[in-house]
């Protein structure tokens, strides 16, 4: 199957009855432990997306599907529902919704509004690697945003696809840009196999989308490997 990254803006999406029946109830306490009602809403769309597109290449309900986490929190699919390997990955920001799902890679993704900027500049010193510091500043100022949320969302579907999260420190690892190719550098190579990572990065109005795939026993290619879709409250 082609990886392929859904999206929705909550703002399209509709929370009916029938949405709120696809949650489980888990899924339904949290939900309503959102006091504002924007991010309660954001939840519900994240949960519907992820339910709706795996429950379709499962050929399953999506109200009958169990999901689990690893040590680190990351979700999955419960191991009695796999008929064959599913990866998938979700991430929200305000305005955006996206899921990230694949049959052929572990996958990572993060997205991120451009606005964002000016507080991720104001975290670079804590969060960048010296060598994406050092790249930043020397672009011109009105490239240095676009660049940080760059980083920012690459990091984080990064650690997200080693399914460890911020145990990994963000200014561990750093990424390089050299024309279209997007070139990850490990301080410590030991720690995982650098070439064995391909990564994507996507503008959706203004919103930046990153996303990570796991390359381990694949070979590397220069077209994309993700097919973008809209998703509808129709799936």
């Amino acid at each position: 199957m082609t990886t392929r990254l859904w999206w929705v803006r909550p703002e399209s999406f509709q929370a009916t009855p029938a949405a709120l029946a696809l949650l489980d109830t888990e899924e339904r306490q949290q939900h309503q432990r959102y006091i504002p009602p924007a991010k309660r809403h954001e939840y519900l769309v994240t949960r519907v997306l992820v339910r709706t597109v795996l429950g379709k290449m499962l050929g399953l309900p999506p109200a009958t599907l169990h999901f689990v986490k690893n040590e680190w929190g990351r979700p999955a699919l419960a191991p009695g529902l796999l008929s064959a390997n599913i990866h998938f990955n979700v991430s929200h920001t305000d305005g955006l919704v996206v899921c990230l799902v694949s049959s052929e890679h572990e996958v990572g993704v993060d997205t991120e509004l451009l606005s964002r900027a000016p507080t991720l500049l104001r975290l670079a010193p804590n969060v960048f690697a010296s060598d994406e510091l050092e790249a930043l500043s020397a672009l011109p100022e009105k490239k240095q945003a676009q660049r940080a949320v760059h980083l920012w969302t690459l990091k984080e579907s990064y650690i997200k696809a080693r399914g460890m999260g911020l145990s990994i420190p963000l200014d561990s690892f750093a990424f390089r840009f050299d024309q279209s190719n997007i070139i990850l550098e490990l301080a410590n190579p030991l720690e995982d196999d650098q070439t064995c990572w391909e990564f994507e990065t996507h503008q959706l109005g203004s919103h930046i989308i990153s996303a990570t795939l796991s390359l381990y026993g694949q070979k590397k290619q220069v077209e994309s490997r993700i097919n973008i879709a809209e998703f509808t409250s129709r799936g």
